[in-house]
Order: C-alpha cells, then structure tokens, then sequence
C-alpha cells in the first residue's frame, strides 16, 4: 500500500459524502466552483528506516473546505462547521485500503473566514521496497541452493573378495 492508495481511499470517502461536489486535487484553481473542496498531501510523508525489512510510513494530508457563498459572497461559517463535523464523523473508524486496514486520523481547528480545515495523519509499517530476506530467498533459476547441514560418513571395509594391502612395500 502508497500513500497514494490511502490518498484515494480519503477522497473516496469524501466523494461519498458530497456526491455532487468537486473535489479538486494537488491544485485548487482561482475560479473554483462552491462548495468544493481542495485535498493535498503534506510534504512530510514518506517512509523512513524501522528495521532491516521494514519501513514505517507516515502520511499527512490536508482538506480545504468550500461553502457556498451568499449574495454578498460571505460563507456561512455554521456550514463550514457542518461540513466539518461530517468529515471528522466519517474517519471515526479504520478504513480499507486494498487488503489493509489504515486508522486515519482527522482533526480540525474552528473554520476562519472562508474556510474550513481538516488535517489527516496515519502510519502503517510495510516491506522495504526492493528489499529480499537472504534467509526466505528463493535461489536464482538454474543454481543449485546452498546447503546449510551435511554429514558425510565414510567407511572402508574389507571382504571376502578384498585382499588387504599393505602400502608400505
């Protein structure tokens, strides 16, 4: 699973609340229809080291909240509000991102004149990318695989057939 992955999985969600809203991505342009929102992931995800095998993500996103405008052009602070409580109500359970389960995080400060904000964190271990585990690899195609715990035992005997020699003469 990607940040991306978890990235659609939110706007999903979002989608489902406001079926008939834009949700614009990555750039919100200046003469953007309302309400609306504008979705965007914060420069601090990615991934650093938890261990030889595993990296842990972490993943910040933030949603700008659009309310519709009255005839002075002024957004209704209380919608702003209500779009918000909506948002932080649907995040209040883990949700599925292909065959993982994410606990995303929502939080939100009071909407200021004109918009409303909420924040999404998560974190999630996973494989490093590219990394294999020398001790679970498969072989390459056509090798033979390493042994790891041989015996050999070895002995010499001498039969009916067997004339025993003396090497020293």
């Amino acid at each position: 699973m990607t940040y991306i992955d978890l990235l659609e999985a939110i706007a999903g969600k979002i989608a489902a609340l406001w079926p008939e809203r834009t949700i614009y991505r990555d750039f919100c342009p200046a003469d953007f229809k309302r309400p609306s929102s504008f979705l965007w992931v914060s420069p601090e995800t990615g991934y650093r080291d938890a261990s030889i095998g595993l990296v842990e993500w972490t993943f910040e996103a933030e949603l700008e909240l659009f309310s519709a405008t009255d005839a002075y052009d002024a957004e209704s602070t209380e919608a702003l509000r209500a779009d918000q409580a909506a948002v932080l109500d649907a995040f209040g359970l883990p949700i599925t991102v292909g065959d993982r389960t994410v606990m995303v995080h929502a939080m939100a400060d009071s909407p200021g004149p004109g918009a409303a904000y909420v924040i999404f964190t998560a974190s999630w271990l996973d494989s490093r990318p590219g990394y294999t585990d020398p001790d679970t690899a498969m072989p390459p195609a056509g090798t033979a695989p390493l042994m790891e715990d041989y015996q050999l035992n070895v002995s010499v005997t001498s039969g009916p057939d067997r004339e025993e020699r003396d090497d020293a003469d």
